[in-house]
């Protein structure tokens, strides 16, 4: 095997340079220009190898450093682990990372270049992935892989101080909300991890601003307005007559996403892809929520009053009408619901997974669009709309 990767919650790159010079004091030593990757390079008489440590870290790309560690949680998450404590351990020290390090050897690891290996996971307080199924910690012993095994009966999670003081003073509000959101999974009888991280605390969110709301709210009527049309058999004219008048009402030739600009001019679209499009009603009715014109988010167990939520649109002349009519609720208020759908989600997908039904009536589909349109309303990972993710 020529690649594995050592995770740690430490971050300084000087750090990890001076571990990995002590290390090799008799080879040659390189390092890029911005520190993301460190070459030793083993001169020997009629040879030349070299083996790479290609780092990541949490402060100098945040966004995809954390969309990696989120795939790695939600990887672990499902693993049907044969001791659960361990688990649940090993996903909260997935929440501690800050430094991803992918080991590059010309050759196949060496039993010596393993050991060097555990030696740098060790001062780094690191755990280490190794081919492609196993967790192991710095001496080598597995904390899980793939099947549920562990060749280890306790895992001690430690985070780099500096870490976690970082972290007490975001996620302390996130926190609070977690539990006011278990506190209402328990009372549906919806089952949920209890380290399944905070979402982000109210002194770090950024909730998108009213008129962003509002010309998404205004994209996504039209475009579930055409999904409905092509599912019903609509006349392609009337169709278009339809579409065309209210785009032309609120001006929304520029509110589109390029998914939703290639679905509008395209006169025979996939069934598929008028289901999809036409499920946005739920984004729609979540962001009328959000505008003040919807009283409550309901319990997630069927779908929305289309009737309603295009009503709402129709009595509006113009943009500025509906603009100036909207009352964008607290910051507070949005992130519980993305808080508490985060974990409908969650719930929702761990049953699909098992081959069961969604847990207390719970409709997956409403979920689901409810959840990407809340993660989009508090800037979840800066994506715009057609990326928006529902990680759970």
């Amino acid at each position: 095997m020529r690649n594995c990767a050592i995770y740690s919650s430490y971050f300084d790159l000087d750090e990890l340079y001076e571990i990995i010079s002590n290390i090799y004091k008799s080879k040659t030593i390189r390092i890029n220009e911005d520190k993301s990757k460190i070459s030793v390079i083993n001169n020997k008489l009629f040879s030349k190898s070299a083996n790479s440590f290609n780092i990541m870290i949490s402060k100098t790309d945040p966004d995809k450093f954390f969309r990696y560690i989120n795939g790695m949680y939600n990887f672990y998450a499902q693993v049907p682990a044969k001791n659960n404590d361990i688990k649940q351990k090993l996903l909260i020290k997935i929440t501690t990372l800050n430094m991803v390090i992918g080991i590059e050897s010309e050759k196949d690891i060496s039993e010596e270049f393993y050991k060097e290996l555990l030696t740098i996971s060790k001062k780094l307080d690191g755990i280490i992935f190794w081919g492609s199924r196993e967790m192991l910690n710095s001496d080598g012993k597995l904390i899980l892989d793939l099947d549920g095994n562990s060749e280890i009966e306790d895992f001690v999670v430690t985070a780099h101080t500096s870490h976690l003081d970082r972290n007490l003073k975001i996620i302390d509000s996130g926190i609070k909300r977690k539990e006011r959101s278990e506190k209402i999974l328990l009372e549906k009888n919806i089952p949920f991890i209890e380290h399944l991280p905070p979402i982000v605390g109210d002194e770090d969110a950024k909730i998108r601003t009213k008129e962003e709301v509002v010309k998404r709210a205004v994209a996504l009527c039209i475009v579930a307005l055409k999904g409905e049309c092509q599912l019903s058999g609509e006349d392609i004219n009337v169709e278009k007559e339809i579409i065309s008048t209210v785009i032309s009402i609120f001006n929304a030739q520029d509110y589109f996403s390029p998914d939703e600009i290639e679905f509008i001019n395209n006169d025979n679209p996939k069934e598929e892809d008028s289901i999809q499009f036409a499920w946005r009603y739920e984004c729609l009715w979540t962001l009328l929520w959000a505008l003040g014109f919807i009283e409550k988010l309901e319990y997630p167990d069927k779908i929305c009053d289309v009737a309603k939520s295009v009503s709402i649109l129709k009595n509006f002349e113009d943009f500025n009408e509906f603009l100036n009519k909207s009352n964008l609720r607290s910051k507070e208020e949005i992130l519980d619901e993305a808080d508490l759908i985060y974990r409908y989600d969650w719930a929702c997908v761990n049953a699909r997974i098992k081959g069961r039904q969604a847990p207390s009536e719970l409709d997956s589909g409403v979920v689901s669009e409810r959840h990407k349109t809340l993660n989009w309303l508090i800037n979840y990972m800066d994506d715009e709309w057609d990326d928006v993710g529902t990680d759970t």
